[in-house]
């Protein structure tokens, strides 16, 4: 009985709506009433139904999820799929839920996207989690930076290639770990490689063109970061803190695979309660 009442609780709380932004439709699903929401950012090319595990989470707080522009349900118009864009519909959807400031929770991309709109939007962001996703590093001098984009260019252009869709599905199948199910596997895959081409290239585009923090950019803003563990990721927790000094978390999953929100759920809620519930006691 107190499962049904439960149920019957959140589905009068919770609400699909769409904001407006450049005049296009954001799709979003609104839970709870507040000024001030835990906000859920997909990764590229996925959609909000990836945070489904997070349900327990976000069934009891007030919460956003958004379908980023060109993803999901959200209306993809031929247009620059900047991290700006993003940022800016994010703000759109905010504000249409009555929404003042945010606790951005980013996937993958999703981390450059809440970075764009605390740059953007700074009293407006309450903190940030960032889920397996990175803030670029400013190159050493120029012949690091050549290097660097002589490495990108191709890779960025074969997604304008007629091939695509081999390209993003052999860089999907990358992400999976021993503990991504088949069923998981499946829905991702499915889900990710159903994305328009001018969507995904152009996203890709805008992700990696990111600016990279200039020295002394800091940010006080509290952040919990969730990586995979990787060799390949040494020093990053030192590059974290160089710019957002309270980074109340660092952890690194040994074993995991990029959307470790869907193959661990309950522990990555775990982890997620606990800061937000530290948001709450600290100021």
């Amino acid at each position: 009985m107190r499962g049904i009442i439960l149920s019957m609780f959140f589905a009068i709380a919770m609400f699909a709506a769409d904001a407006k932004y450049d005049g296009s439709r954001v799709h979003y699903e609104s839970y709870g009433k507040g000024k001030e929401a835990v906000v859920f950012i997909h990764g590229w090319t996925c959609d909000l139904t990836f945070w489904r595990g997070q349900a327990p989470v976000y069934e009891k707080h007030r919460a956003l999820l958004v379908d980023l522009p060109g993803h999901g349900q959200s209306e993809k118009p031929d247009v620059a799929y900047t991290q700006e864009r993003f940022a800016r519909a994010i703000d759109a959807v905010m504000r249409d839920a009555g929404v003042e400031r945010g606790v951005l929770v980013g996937h993958s991309m999703g981390t450059p996207v809440a970075i764009t709109f605390l740059r953007l939007f700074p009293a407006r962001t309450k903190a940030l989690v960032m889920v397996d996703g990175f803030v670029p590093q400013a190159p050493k001098d120029d012949a690091d930076r050549a290097s660097q984009k002589a490495r990108m260019d191709p890779f960025l252009r074969s997604f304008r290639e007629p091939n695509y869709k081999e390209t993003a599905q052999k860089m999907i199948q990358g992400m999976f770990s021993d503990k991504t199910t088949p069923a998981q596997r499946e829905e991702i895959q499915s889900k990710m490689g159903a994305t328009p081409q001018h969507v995904m290239a152009s996203a890709m585009e805008g992700m990696f063109a990111l600016e990279a923090p200039k020295p002394g950019e800091t940010y006080s803003v509290p952040v919990m970061a969730i990586m995979v563990a990787s060799p390949g990721r040494a020093g990053y927790e030192t590059q974290l803190r160089a710019v957002f000094p309270n980074l109340r978390k660092y952890e690194a999953w040994e074993g995991s695979g990029h959307f470790l929100m869907m193959e661990s759920p309950a522990r990555f809620n775990s982890a997620l309660e606990e800061f937000l519930a530290g948001l709450e006691r600290r100021p």
